[in-house]
């Protein structure tokens, strides 16, 4: 009896080894075709860039600062300006300026790629560690959103210019809304000003309460606050700069309480929940003022 129970011990003990070895062999088939993908990409090296299909897709998906997702399902322009990106590569482009526009457009259309994906849901935390983990083919190489996030965007941002990271498109309405063209060099400072003024009057980012004597700003800003030291001291002087010179008087006044006290909104930033969002909105408008 000894012997048998020893004996099946052994051969679970088999089993376990046998299908761990057959989980690492998957994983590594699995590293190799992602590797086998990238080497038969024809990878070019522009001096300059500009994202025709990309901007086919924003001009046709683009609507009130967020994504119609229903529609750009049915598409192909996603599946196209996705190969638009693979084949290029901004390691020969002219300035920081061509490639912080040419990583920042990458970065937005994967966030559209991986909310299509997933779609239909309503918040983006739905995604999991999708952002860190699922790779996606640019220039020839394998990248997550977070890599191309903190290796390739955050090192080109100017500190003299922080508003640079309103035109970084996270896909959640707590994040600056996605612009309806690619961003460009030529058009990056007027741009980056209208995205960074929308975020700022959005009530879900910037609150000023004078009766509580609060004024809180969302938390994206404080997860960027270094970005707007060395130009504005504070991510908070920053937003206040928007303010008229009444209410820049107001929220100054030492006894206003300053902080990052709003929640971050995560809902996705579609089009549809948008509009049904506003609509709720609307109706208990009507409810509290009847007539």
């Amino acid at each position: 009896m000894a012997e048998r129970n020893s004996l099946l011990m052994k051969a679970i003990g088999l089993c376990i080894l046998a299908l761990g070895l057959l989980l690492v062999g998957f994983q590594l088939v699995g590293d190799g075709f992602e590797s086998l993908e990238t080497v038969f990409v024809k990878v070019e090296t522009p001096v300059t860039y500009r994202f025709d299909k990309y901007a086919q897709l924003l001009k046709e998906f683009v609507k009130e600062s967020s994504v119609d997702y229903a529609a750009l399902k049915k598409s192909p322009l996603l599946k196209e300006s996705m190969k638009e990106i693979a084949h290029i590569s901004p390691a020969k482009m002219i300035n920081d300026k061509e490639r912080l526009s040419f990583w920042l457009n990458a970065y937005n259309l994967i966030v559209i790629k991986e909310c299509a994906d997933k779609f239909p849901f309503k918040d983006l935390r739905d995604l999991g560690n999708d952002p860190t983990k699922r790779k996606f083919t640019v220039g020839g190489d394998k990248f997550s959103l977070q890599t191309i996030k903190s290796d390739k965007i955050e090192p080109l941002l100017n500190d003299n210019f922080p508003e640079e990271i309103f035109l970084m498109c996270g896909g959640a309405m707590g994040n600056p809304a996605i612009l309806d063209h690619p961003v460009t060099p030529e058009k990056m400072d007027k741009d980056m000003k209208a995205a960074a003024y929308l975020w700022v009057i959005d009530p879900g980012n910037v609150a000023f309460d004078r009766y509580k004597g609060r004024f809180d700003v969302g938390p994206f800003l404080q997860w960027y606050e270094e970005l707007f030291a060395k130009r504005y001291g504070t991510a908070i002087d920053f937003v206040i700069s928007f303010l008229n010179p009444d209410a820049q008087e107001a929220v100054s006044n030492v006894t206003i309480i300053k902080g990052f006290g709003l929640p971050f909104n995560w809902t996705l930033n579609d089009y549809a929940l948008k509009k049904q969002i506003e609509k709720r909105l609307e109706e208990k408008v009507k409810q509290l003022n009847p007539g």
